[in-house]
C-alpha cells in the first residue's frame, strides 16, 4: 500500500520528462530526471512484493496464475524501459520514437491488461458458477503472450534505431520490424478472440464449477458459486491462515 501511495505521490512531479527536448533549462531537466528515477524505487518494491508472495507458496500453473506471471514479466520490461526514458542522455535520442510506444504498452497493456485477464479467469467460476475450458484458456494465454511480445518488442528496437512515432510511413530499413509487429498484432488479436470465445462458451455451456476450484482457503471459496444473497447461513469457521493452501 505504501509503495502504491509513493508511486501516486511522486507521479505528480514527473510530467516534465515528456518535455526534455522542448528547450527547458538544464537544471529543470536534471530535477525531473531524478524524480522520474525515484518512481522506479516503489515500483521495484511492488515487483519484489509480488515475487515474495509466491515464495514457498503452492504454485498452480492454471490460467489465472499464468496471466499473473505474465503481468509481472511484462510490467518489469515496461519499468526497465522507463528508466531508459527517464535518463537525459538516452531520452534525447529516443524522444517521440517507437521506443516510447513500446514502453507505454508494456506498462499499460502488459501490466494492466494481463492482470485484468488473470482476475477474469480467477473470479469467473465464482461469479457465474460455471467453469471454462482450462486447456483452451491455456492455449489462449500462449497465443496472447507470444503475440504481445512479437507486436511490441520490435517497437523498442526500431525506437532505439530512431524510427519516429506518429508518422504514416517509415524508412526502408524499418520495413522488416514493422512487418513483424503487424504479424504480432494479428496473433495477439487472435489470442484475445480465442480467450473471449472460451469464456463465453464457459458461461453458456460450461460444467458446473466446484465450490473451491483453486483450493483457496479464503472465505469466499467456502460458499456456493454464485454466492447466495446471505453469503453465509451460519457463522463461518476459520481453521487456517488466509494465505495458506491445501495440498
Amino acid at each position: 500500500a505504501f509503495s502504491s501511495m509513493a508511486i501516486a505521490f511522486v507521479g505528480y512531479f514527473v510530467w516534465a520528462h515528456h518535455m526534455f527536448t522542448s528547450g527547458m533549462s538544464g537544471t529543470a531537466r536534471v530535477v525531473f530526471s531524478v524524480l522520474t528515477f525515484l518512481v522506479a524505487i516503489p515500483s521495484a518494491i511492488k515487483v519484489f512484493n509480488w515475487l515474495a508472495t509466491m515464495y514457498k507458496g503452492s504454485i498452480d500453473l492454471k490460467p489465472p496464475m499464468l496471466y499473473a506471471l505474465s503481468f509481472i514479466f511484462l510490467f518489469l520490461i515496461g519499468g526497465l524501459t522507463g528508466l531508459v526514458n527517464g535518463a537525459l542522455a538516452t531520452d534525447i535520442h529516443i524522444h517521440d520514437t517507437y521506443f516510447v510506444v513500446g514502453h507505454f504498452h508494456y506498462v499499460m497493456f502488459g501490466g494492466t491488461g494481463f492482470a485484468f485477464f488473470a482476475a477474469m479467469h480467477y473470479w469467473f467460476p465464482k461469479v457465474y458458477g460455471k467453469m471454462y475450458n482450462i486447456f483452451h484458456a491455456n492455449v489462449a494465454w500462449v497465443i496472447m503472450f507470444i503475440g504481445f511480445n512479437v507486436l511490441y518488442f520490435p517497437m523498442l528496437v526500431v525506437g532505439i534505431m530512431g524510427m519516429p512515432r506518429r508518422y504514416y510511413d517509415y524508412l526502408p530499413e524499418f520495413h522488416l520490424p514493422n512487418i513483424i509487429s503487424t504479424v504480432g498484432s494479428w496473433i495477439l488479436v487472435a489470442g484475445i478472440i480465442y480467450m473471449v470465445v472460451n469464456l463465453v462458451q464457459g458461461y453458456r455451456k460450461g460444467a458446473k464449477a466446484p465450490i473451491n476450484p483453486w483450493n483457496g482457503l479464503t472465505l469466499e471459496w467456502t460458499v456456493a458459486s454464485p454466492p447466495p444473497l446471505e453469503n453465509f447461513e451460519t457463522d463461518p469457521v476459520v481453521t487456517e491462515g488466509p494465505y495458506e493452501y491445501k495440498n
